[in-house]
């Protein structure tokens, strides 16, 4: 079923007329704008920050390598704040839009597949998210330039954060097929992503009180909720620096990072895989409840 809607993306009418109502009129150069404004605004400030520190502690050449990894991981830190907030607006209302429009019968009473008409929703919406990932590539390749990124560690970055992308607009999206309204539906996707960026965060902190942290290599209970945290899955595909804490790149990846070694143990290093392994089989069960939404017009909608 998802594969065929897969298939079929090329002649998707949804897909097509959801692009369209995405790049006309001038609010797709207002997002890009201020997304490139923001991420050159990081990039700049990170910068500075380092010149300044190696200033006060003397230049080496070999600094280099650590301004390089700085900038990228900063800029790429921003890139997944900005998704995070970005994903849920865009995809709360593809169904409940419809709703609300009362056009959601007519599109059902289609020869479109109800999961054609999941996927094409979806599909608008990771390709407006990889239109922005892309058009930051040249901030990312500066960092390349400096020294210390290989064009591999972009690629992993990036594949990561568009990945994550995809998941959180799959359960969006599947929210939005349950809810009646846009707004109640926008608030729970926020909510929902809360809980996948910070909650995972405070249940691993609570597990940590609960069961204390261990001192052996084995994989503490604590650690399992990073597992689905945005951050802790793309600062772990990154390569790590060093093991010393001190010795970390100085950024909230570097921060995540350190973490999963300490609490983590033999997960580290593998926490980026296993997200992925969570991730394809969430996409999956959040596609076939959001189509089955949408297989049939419910009775308040006819």
């Amino acid at each position: 079923m998802i594969g065929r809607a897969l298939g079929s993306l090329r002649t998707n009418p949804v897909l097509r007329l959801e692009l369209l109502n995405r790049v006309q009129g001038g609010s797709a150069v207002i997002f890009l704008t201020i997304w490139l404004g923001l991420l050159m605004g990081i990039l700049a400030l990170t910068y500075q920050a380092n010149v300044a520190i190696s200033n006060d502690f003397g230049f080496e050449v070999t600094q280099l390598g650590r301004i390089g990894r700085s900038l990228f991981e900063w800029v790429l830190f921003g890139m997944t704040l900005l998704v995070l907030f970005l994903v849920p607006g865009l995809t709360a209302g593809t169904v409940t839009g419809e709703r609300e429009r009362q056009t959601l019968v007519p599109l059902q009473m289609t020869l479109m597949r109800p999961s054609e008409i999941i996927v094409g929703k979806l599909a608008a919406a990771l390709a407006f998210i990889l239109l922005l990932i892309l058009a930051a590539l040249p901030l990312l390749a500066v960092s390349v330039l400096v020294g210390g990124v290989r064009a591999l560690d972009v690629v992993r970055g990036v594949s990561m954060l568009a990945f994550v992308g995809l998941v959180l607009g799959g359960v969006c999206v599947w929210i939005s097929s349950k809810m009646k309204r846009t707004m109640t539906a926008t608030v729970v996707s926020y909510a929902t992503t809360l809980l996948f960026a910070i909650g995972s965060f405070v249940i691993m902190a609570v597990l940590a009180i609960i069961d204390g942290v261990s001192g052996n290599d084995d994989v503490d209970p604590s650690a399992i909720p990073l597992i689905i945290n945005p951050f802790a899955a793309i600062g772990d595909a990154l390569p790590s620096s060093n093991d010393n804490f001190f010795n970390e790149t100085v950024s909230p990846f570097g921060a995540t990072r350190s973490a999963t070694r300490d609490l983590a143990g033999g997960l580290s290093g593998w926490l980026w895989v296993c997200n992925i392994v969570v991730g394809l089989i969430l996409l999956v069960i959040v596609i076939r409840r959001a189509t089955k939404a949408v297989t049939t017009p419910a009775d308040t909608e006819r």
